[in-house]
């Protein structure tokens, strides 16, 4: 695990908000949330993160919407997509779309710590992502 791991948690659904914002912030990392995807936005340009999750269906900027223009503005975040939906947005829609990692709700929590940990070192795997957090160590032991 990295310590220093910035995550952003993303639903309109103040449930979900506080319970996975609680369960990370518990695992040692640094959470922020936003209640809409607009919100998400405004807080991906004021600050960096590491990992983005994010439900898929809200009001205005949704999930896809989001992953696409954080995208473009930073290609080495990990983004994990959650729906209650899964019927109108499979998994495969998800991951075509850029998504790292892709949960159904409801869920557990164990079976979200395993998609986050994969989104998780998908985002490590990448070579930008080392360059975006590179402070001269290569060995594998970055910030461990």
């Amino acid at each position: 695990m990295i310590r220093h791991l910035r995550v952003l948690v993303v639903d309109d659904d103040p449930t979900i908000l506080e319970m996975l914002s609680t369960f990370l912030e518990g695992k040692g990392y640094s959470v922020a949330s936003a209640a809409n995807g607009q919100e998400a936005l405004e807080t991906l340009e004021s600050q960096p993160f590491d990992l983005v999750i994010s439900d898929i269906e809200m009001a205005g900027v949704n999930g896809f919407e989001l992953l696409r223009q954080t995208r473009t503005s930073d290609p080495q975040i990990g983004i994990i997509l959650m729906t209650a939906y899964e019927e109108s947005h499979p998994l495969s829609a998800a991951l075509r779309a850029g998504a790292d990692g892709y949960i159904s709700k409801p869920f557990s929590l164990r079976k979200f710590s395993l998609i986050f940990e994969q989104a998780y070192w998908n985002a490590l795997s990448r070579d930008d992502w080392w360059a975006k957090h590179d402070d001269g160590t290569r060995d594998g032991t970055h910030g461990m």
